[in-house]
């Protein structure tokens, strides 16, 4: 594939997105290390629960930034402090505030790298191959799931949690040096600069924010839940659905990406969304390791096509002063999800089962994506778009 057709700068920007999630992905196995300093899975999970309201708060602070400030700067910036709470994590020895404060500083930055990683890509990929640019640029945080899952594994074996945190740090500093040669892009748009809560209310943007929600709640549920469902039905494991999950997403991204650009988003959106929810209703169903397959492969596939049309769209319609800001929101509803949405249906499987959970919410993925659809076409065509790409 050319990657030069989403700019020359995507290549580079791909490996710097790359390295930099492969980082992030060697930090799933932190709650191990926290186990073995002591904590609890309650405290763990309190602590994870803390990161996800603190990236909340952030932001809107972060959007700002992005729209008065260059996303390679941004990046620099982040990525620094990101290297130096990894060196600190290396040094902590015991279950504690300074740890506490380490971690949630690190997840921070996490989000500050994510969200201008996948604006500086929305900015530099040109608008008539954007939403395939992005669909692509997505697999640079596909694969670092794999890669890091493993390869901590083996990490941990050989070199203990420090060689662990010490890795995630160098691999972050070639990320770092990669940006270094990136261009410094243009930021600013024509119109006057609004506060970072009108991209979150403005009109054509409403509807998007709540497909994307429910979208998360149906992906963060499932990666919360899908373990602990495999050992209750005592079908498969999760390694098979998230292999199964994983491959099938990868691929629709590869080809589904050659068609996203020439056929209107709004009716792929709708059934993307109920896609996934028809994988989850399956999912409710499954006893046996081929119907649990094919709920992975069905939710996969919805899963490579959904992301990269919202983010796509999201820049399409917000300002390009405020893309910021937007993709700021667009990010934080994942978070939103995980903190809000997730618990939701664990409290469902707690008081039901998880057939009733997961219809549950595979049912309202579907009728959301009809609403939303209803909802959508009811603004002006010629408001969707809001400015000419840069």
């Amino acid at each position: 594939m050319d990657t030069h057709r989403f700019g020359v700068t995507f290549p580079r920007l791909f490996a710097a997105a790359l390295l930099q999630e492969l980082s992030f992905a060697l930090m799933i196995h932190t709650p191990g290390y926290f186990n073995q300093l002591g904590a609890t899975e309650g405290l763990i999970g309190l602590l994870y629960a803390g990161g996800a309201v603190l990236s909340l708060l952030f932001r809107p602070w972060l959007g700002r930034i992005l729209d008065l400030t260059h996303r390679r700067s941004v990046l620099l910036v982040a990525a620094v402090l990101n290297m130096a709470v990894l060196v600190a994590l290396a040094t902590t020895t015991a279950w504690g505030p300074f740890l506490w404060a380490v971690f949630l500083v690190q997840r921070t930055a996490q989000v500050a790298l994510f969200t201008t990683m996948l604006t500086y890509a929305a900015d530099s990929i040109p608008l008539a191959r954007r939403t395939q640019g992005l669909a692509i640029f997505g697999l640079s945080g596909l694969i670092p799931i794999a890669v890091g899952g493993y390869g901590g594994d083996v990490i941990i074996a050989n070199f203990e949690f420090v060689g662990l945190f010490l890795t995630a740090t160098g691999v972050s500093l070639v990320s770092w040096l990669i940006v270094w040669t990136l261009p410094t892009l243009p930021v600013r748009g024509h119109q006057p600069r609004r506060s970072f809560w009108a991209a979150l209310s403005q009109r054509n943007l409403l509807p998007l924010w709540f497909v994307t929600l429910l979208f998360a709640v149906g992906m963060e549920s499932l990666f919360t839940f899908a373990r602990t469902f495999v050992i209750e039905r005592q079908v498969g494991t999760a390694g098979i659905f998230f292999v199964a999950y994983g491959i099938t997403a990868a691929v629709t991204r590869l080809l589904g990406g050659q068609v996203y650009d020439r056929v209107p988003h709004r009716p792929l959106l709708v059934v993307s969304v109920a896609l996934y929810g028809s994988g989850m209703a399956a999912l409710a169903t499954a006893d046996t390791v081929p119907v649990l397959v094919l709920a992975a492969v069905i939710t996969g596939t919805a899963h490579g096509a959904a992301f990269p049309i919202l983010s796509s769209e999201v820049v399409n319609r917000a300002r390009i002063n405020e893309r910021g800001s937007a993709m700021a929101t667009f990010t934080s509803i994942f978070d939103f999800a995980l903190l809000a949405g997730a618990p939701a249906v664990g409290f469902l499987i707690d008081g039901f089962d998880y057939l009733v959970a997961f219809t549950a919410l595979g049912v309202a993925l579907l009728v959301g994506a009809v609403l939303y659809r209803l909802w959508d076409r009811r603004i002006d065509p010629a408001s969707l778009v809001a400015e000419e790409a840069i």
